[in-house]
């Protein structure tokens, strides 16, 4: 039988949750139900933090910040609040990601998005894990441009996704990303703007973020709910602008990377 990790701890918190969400009902916002518990917890005497910060390291480079909803007692818990119809996968995967970065002892999945209360506890096994990365060349790409730089680059992708996870901001992957196709020898450009022009005239510049790997391929490092059509063709536009053919649009929200080749005739 699994020893549950702090159950004293974990009772009191479950009973905050509870009232909350028996006192205030479901469907309000993330905010609301983090200030109440807060009180909540405090009223308990449980020593607890808003919106701690945590930097998210990759290769020992500081590529982001991460907020923890609500940490308690120095990272005997932290808490994860959702208002979704369920819990998801995704949330469960993110919460996991957390616990990598944060390194606490135990992640509680918390909804008030439905009927009743609905929590789940996710302990940090992944201290004890010690998988290690390995790579096979994604099928289906000899068909791409560039076959054997398009898998450099998809094994960097895979391999940040595999060290992270879900759950971050899209400059945390882009940020690691860069640093991973560093270690490869891959060169590569960060290109953070690009002209607008029309009819011969400046219009301004805009926000890109995109990374030119060798001026062959574009890459677009996004943590999107879908890759839908909109992104893809706006990743068209910058690929006629740079005169290219090949782009790659790397998902990295869901609880698999996704990858989708972008092309122009």
């Amino acid at each position: 039988m699994t020893q549950l990790i702090h159950p004293e701890l974990s009772y009191q918190v479950r009973g905050v949750l509870l009232d909350v969400y028996n006192k205030r009902g479901p469907m309000l916002k993330e905010e609301y139900y983090e200030a109440a518990i807060a009180i909540g917890l405090e009223q308990h005497h449980i020593r607890c933090d808003t919106q701690k910060s945590f930097e998210v390291y990759y290769e020992g480079a500081r590529v982001g910040l991460y907020y923890v909803d609500i940490w308690i007692e120095d990272g005997k818990i932290l808490l994860e609040l959702k208002v979704s119809p369920a819990i998801e996968p995704i949330h469960q995967a993110q919460a996991l990601s957390y616990l990598k970065v944060t390194n606490a002892d135990l992640a509680i999945v918390v909804n008030y998005g439905g009927a009743s209360l609905e929590d789940q506890r996710l302990p940090n096994f992944v201290r004890q894990k010690g998988v290690e990365f390995a790579w096979e060349s994604a099928s289906g790409t000899q068909s791409w441009l560039y076959p054997d730089l398009t898998n450099v680059v998809l094994r960097a992708c895979h391999r940040v996704y595999f060290v992270l996870g879900p759950g971050f901001l899209h400059q945390v992957y882009r940020r690691a990303t860069m640093i991973e196709l560093q270690r490869s020898g891959i060169a590569f450009e960060y290109v953070k703007q690009i002209p607008i022009e029309y009819g011969g005239h400046l219009l301004g510049h805009q926000d890109t973020r995109l990374i030119l790997v060798e001026d062959k391929v574009l890459l677009a490092t996004v943590a999107l709910r879908e890759n839908d059509e909109p992104v893809a063709q706006l990743l068209r536009a910058r690929l006629r602008q740079f005169d290219l053919s090949l782009g790659i649009l790397a998902n990295f929200y869901g609880t698999k990377l996704a990858i989708t080749p972008v092309r122009v005739k």
